[in-house]
């Protein structure tokens, strides 16, 4: 039974982190898009919050990474 939970615990984050990656390609594909346009006010903020939304999304794609670690090392030792 724990096997099973483990194995569902698992496969729930792996498809988070999955989720994570691809909303990651379309952000940075957004600020690289961005780039393209002529320069003005709403080019910079646009880039600003993006680029924040990178760094938060990557701090939570590590996040997600240590927990799959951690849950299959505990396993192991058990």
């Amino acid at each position: 039974m724990e096997k099973e939970i483990l194995k569902l615990k698992v496969q729930s984050l792996t498809t988070l982190r999955t989720s994570i990656i691809n909303i990651l390609i379309v952000l940075i594909g957004g600020i690289v898009s961005l780039m393209f346009l002529p320069n003005s006010s709403l080019k910079c903020f646009l880039a600003c919050i993006g680029g924040f939304y990178i760094i938060v999304f990557i701090f939570n794609l590590v996040n997600i990474t240590n927990k799959i670690e951690t849950l299959l090392t505990n396993r192991k030792d058990t």
